[in-house]
């Protein structure tokens, strides 16, 4: 179990499962994955979820670092894990929780539509790929506020 004293514990685990869910959508090759290639190539972003922050860089190649973020730098993603297991178990949206400020996008009007898409696609997605379904059991279960 992670917990908030352990944060580069934190990263470590956050990053295991940012690059599985990158990998699990490149191996499927669907329009999950085309999307997010429009979306993501040659851009960067520093996310944070409750005290964990990472910067993703994403190259035109779509090749994907994940590494600690500059703590000068501002976040461009802001949530906290009781939000976003909601999400993925259905329990909340992305547009209900993005509207009542428990998650922040730092994002063009245009990209917050192309973000909001992905997210349906993948969420979709999670109920025909067992792959999804177990990584969000372990982050539900191994993420603590």
């Amino acid at each position: 179990m992670i917990t908030a004293d352990s944060s580069s514990t934190k990263e470590t685990f956050l990053s295991s499962l940012l690059i599985e869910l990158i990998e699990i959508l490149r191996d499927r090759q669907g329009e999950t994955w085309a999307a997010i290639a429009i979306v993501a190539a040659g851009k960067s972003a520093t996310i944070a979820i409750d005290d964990t922050r990472l910067f993703l860089q994403v190259d035109h190649d779509l090749a994907v670092t994940v590494s600690g973020a500059n703590p000068d730098t501002s976040n461009d993603f802001e949530s906290n894990g009781i939000t976003l297991k909601n999400i993925m178990f259905g329990r909340s949206s992305l547009d209900k929780s993005v509207a009542s400020g428990k998650i922040f996008i730092h994002a063009s009007f245009g990209d917050l539509l192309k973000i909001r898409a992905i997210v349906a696609s993948v969420l979709a997605d999670s109920a025909n790929e067992p792959r999804l379904a177990s990584l969000w059991q372990r982050f539900a279960q191994e993420w603590q506020s």
